[in-house]
């Protein structure tokens, strides 16, 4: 004979659970004040009932998830995570309060979200304030990093590791060139990479033949160097290559637009210009100004550039002794230049990040440097000797050479062809020759006039008469 406990009468009881009126207000007043057009809301409501996924989520929701993780459909594995905060209103799908998008709706989304074109992590904090999907953050990065717009206003690349010029082992084993305009008058600019030595030479005009006459007369003076480092015009024209063969010293040019390849020189163009203005506000000439920077010691060496180049000082207005202008003997010297660069490099290099290179048919953005965008272009090969610089089609089909810092890697699609030719022009070029398609600087140019103006003809009753 068996006793029945009072645990076995209580035999479950189906009750019906109250749902608090206040939270079901609350919820209600979600939907109703949604700030969304009567329309948009059907269309969410429609499309959430087409969607195959957020059906599975909803039936989960009704009846309850799974315990475990493993039994859950693949395809809503990743709204598990977040199943506590789900709940269905009026036939919407919510995750706290933020609208989960139908998957149909994703594409409407996203551009909505970058319409203002914002960069990636605005858009991230934005969408992630009213709504949800899963893979959201990577779905709005792709959006950005493919619009075209955003990459045209981009903004300019990092600065790369400093590449310092190799330091030469002799006064005028290479020297840098430039032109200055300074007062409407052009001046030739030469900055010798070993002694620091610089020249100011007025210049009648900007051609080839007046830039070669000076650059003549400097190597009667101090030889003829192994190298010169210049921008492209007038340097690039076919009588200075001429001029350089015939001297023979080789040239290299600078990629176009990117002055720190030459920085020595672009150095001495505001040195020179600083003792320009100086001696014009003080109504004197720049010679005085040019031979004491001549007669400075340089920091790091405690030499100066005339100690360096001619083993002593020069005789100034400041007044010296006879001893400390007899000719020294200076040693290692080209060690403490190397120490001296070493720690310029360093310093540099500590804000400086490396750009990635650029393979061959990659899609890129080259800067315009007229407007500051970034025009879509096509890597056509890279440079031989210089490792930052390529040459680039650009949308209009003209072959560039630009530097890897004026070029940006691009995942908007677009298409411009390459043409065999164009490798073979690159690939044609001598080691020494380092142009492509370049403008050129002959003899014609230099009577050239800059300004379009009118043609000006007399009226016809003057032709009797000379005027």
């Amino acid at each position: 004979m068996f006793l029945a406990d009072t645990l076995s009468r209580a035999f479950p009881v189906n009750e019906t659970i109250n749902d608090d009126p206040e939270m079901l207000n609350i919820v209600h007043a979600i939907s109703k004040h949604l700030p969304m057009s009567e329309k948009r809301i059907m269309q969410f409501k429609r499309e959430t009932e087409l969607d195959p996924e957020l059906q599975i989520v909803v039936k989960y929701i009704q009846e309850g998830w799974p315990q475990s993780c493993k039994k859950v459909d693949n395809s809503v594995k990743l709204y598990y995570k977040v199943k506590n905060d789900l709940y269905i209103n009026e036939g919407l799908l919510f995750m706290n309060e933020k609208l989960i998008v139908p998957y149909s709706l994703r594409r409407d989304m996203l551009q909505l979200i970058h319409e203002a074109h914002f960069g990636i992590e605005k858009c991230k904090r934005r969408a992630r304030e009213i709504m949800y999907w899963p893979g959201m953050n990577s779905d709005i990065e792709n959006e950005v990093s493919q619009c075209g717009i955003c990459e045209k206003f981009k903004k300019a690349n990092s600065k790369e590791p400093l590449k310092p010029h190799t330091v030469p082992f002799r006064p005028f084993e290479k020297i840098g060139v430039d032109i200055m305009d300074f007062g409407n008058v052009s001046y030739l600019i030469v900055m010798d990479y070993y002694s620091k030595w610089m020249e100011i030479i007025e210049l009648a005009n900007k051609c080839a033949d007046e830039v070669i006459t000076k650059l003549k007369s400097i190597f009667s003076r101090f030889g003829v160097p192994n190298t010169v480092i210049s921008d492209n015009i007038p340097f690039n024209s076919y009588i200075y290559k001429k001029f350089a063969n015939d001297w023979d010293f080789n040239y290299a040019f600078i990629s176009p637009h990117y002055s720190p390849s030459n920085g020595m020189v672009e150095r001495a163009v505001g040195i020179a210009k600083g003792i320009m203005r100086k001696a014009k506000e003080d109504r004197k000439d720049y010679f005085v100004g040019l031979m004491e920077y001549r007669n400075t010691p340089i920091s790091g060496l405690n030499l100066s550039p005339a100690q360096i180049m001619f083993n002593r000082r020069l005789k100034t207005k400041l007044p010296i002794s006879n001893k400390l202008l007899n000719a020294e003997l200076f040693n290692n010297i080209r060690e403490k230049l190397i120490m001296r660069q070493n720690i310029q490099k360093f310093y540099y290099d500590k804000t400086a990040h490396p750009l990635s290179e650029l393979k061959q048919k990659e899609n890129v953005r080259i800067l315009n440097f007229k407007n500051k965008t970034w025009e879509p272009a096509v890597i056509v090969s890279k440079h031989k000797l210089h490792p930052r610089s390529y040459f680039v089609k650009d949308q209009f089909g003209k072959i560039l050479r630009r530097n890897r810092k004026h070029i940006r890697k691009s995942n908007t699609p677009f298409n411009i062809e390459t043409d065999p030719n164009d490798e073979i022009i690159n690939t044609s070029q001598s080691d020494s020759e380092v142009t492509l398609n370049s403008q050129t600087f002959n003899r014609s140019d230099c009577n050239v006039q800059r300004r379009s103006h009118r043609v000006r003809k007399p009226p016809s009753y003057l032709s009797d008469y000379v005027v």
